[in-house]
C-alpha cells in the first residue's frame, strides 16, 4: 500500500521480527539503531512506559523531522510530555495513534486510529501509513489527544456493557429471558454495540473471549477516570464508576480474563448469571447456598 517503500520490523523477540518478514515482506533489524534510516516508525506497546523506554533508545538515530507514532493506549500527560521532549532535543515528531476496532479489525484492516499531533505536519506526514492498516483516521487534536479519546472510547464501552448486563439481569429477574429482551432493545433506541454483539456472543454464551484481555482494558478505564477528574473536578462521574466496576474486575478475575468478565462482578452481586431462556420469576428468591448458574435457572419463562 506504500509505494517505493519498505518497512522495517523490529521487535524484542526477534523470532517475531522474521516471522513477520517471511510471511509479509518486510526486513527484519536485529538493533533499534538499524531503523535510523526510517522517516514513519510506528511503535505498538503496552504502556506508555514502554513508549518513553523505546522513543529514549530510537531518537538519538533518527533524522530531524522524523516521526515516532505510537499505537499504544497510553497515558495523555506522559505522552504530552514525551512529544515535547524528543522534539525540543532531536526535533523527533511524538504522535500518539491509539486503535479501535479489537483483533478483527486489526486482521481486516479496518480500524479507526485517533490521532494526536503537535504539528499539522507530522499528522499529515503519518497519515498515509496508518492508512495503510486502518480505515478511518480522525485528527483529535495535539499530542496527547488520540490517547484522551481512546481511553474515554474504551470506559464508553465498558459502561454500555456494565449498564446492559445490569439491565438484563434485573429483566431476568422478572421472569424475562434475556434473549427475548435483547431482542426487543437491538430493534430500539437503547441498542449500542454491546447489546448487538458482546452481550449475546460473549455474555450469554458464557464464552468470555472476544479476544481484548481484562488488564488492559482496566488499564484504559484507569486513565479514562485521570482523563474525567480533570476535566470535571468534583464531579459524580458515571465512567468513573463503570471504570471501578472493572478494576474490581481485575481483582476477581483470572490474569488472562477477557474484558467482557467485567459483567461478572454484577452477577456475583446479585447471585444470578445471565443465560439465554433464563429467568427468575417475578418476587422469586435464589435458592440460598445454590450456584449462581443453578440459581439464575431456577425458573424458565415460557
Amino acid at each position: 500500500k506504500l509505494p517505493g517503500r519498505r518497512c522495517l520490523v523490529w521487535n524484542r523477540t526477534e523470532s517475531k521480527a522474521r516471522e513477520h518478514a517471511a510471511e509479509h515482506g518486510s526486513l527484519a533489524v536485529e538493533a533499534l539503531d538499524r531503523m535510523a534510516p526510517a522517516e514513519v516508525l510506528v511503535m505498538c506497546l503496552p504502556t506508555s512506559a514502554e513508549d518513553a523506554l523505546v522513543a529514549e533508545r530510537l531518537a538519538p538515530h533518527l533524522a530531524r523531522g522524523a516521526c515516532l507514532v505510537s499505537c499504544t493506549s497510553g497515558e495523555p500527560a506522559a505522552t504530552r510530555q514525551l512529544a515535547e521532549s524528543l522534539h525540543s532535543r532531536f526535533g523527533v515528531h511524538f504522535v500518539d495513534c491509539p486503535v479501535s476496532g479489537g483483533p478483527r479489525g486489526a486482521s481486516a484492516g479496518t480500524l479507526t486510529c485517533m490521532l494526536g499531533a503537535n504539528e499539522d505536519s507530522a499528522a499529515e506526514r503519518v497519515r498515509p501509513v496508518v492508512q495503510a492498516f486502518a480505515k478511518k483516521v480522525v485528527r483529535c487534536g495535539p499530542a496527547g489527544a488520540g490517547h484522551a479519546v481512546k481511553a474515554i472510547n474504551n470506559a464508553m464501552n465498558c459502561a454500555h456493557l456494565l449498564v446492559g448486563a445490569e439491565g438484563l439481569l434485573a429483566l431476568q429477574h422478572m421472569g424475562v429471558d434475556p434473549e427475548v429482551a435483547l431482542d426487543a432493545i437491538n430493534g430500539s433506541s437503547g441498542r449500542s454495540l454491546q447489546t448487538q454483539e458482546r452481550l449475546p456472543q460473549e455474555v450469554l454464551t458464557r464464552r468470555f473471549a472476544y479476544g481484548f484481555k481484562l488488564p488492559l482494558m482496566a488499564k484504559d478505564c484507569r486513565i479514562a477516570a485521570g482523563v474525567v477528574a480533570d476535566g470535571l473536578p468534583g464531579a459524580t462521574s458515571l465512567l468513573s464508576s463503570a471504570a471501578a466496576t472493572v478494576q474490581q474486575a481485575l481483582a476477581e478475575e483470572p490474569e488472562d480474563a477477557d474484558y467482557t468478565r467485567a459483567v461478572c462482578v454484577i452477577e456475583r452481586k446479585v447471585g444470578s448469571e445471565l443465560r439465554p431462556g433464563a429467568a427468575i420469576a417475578a418476587g422469586e428468591a435464589p435458592e440460598d447456598g445454590a450456584p449462581a448458574s443453578k440459581r439464575s435457572r431456577s425458573a424458565t419463562s415460557a
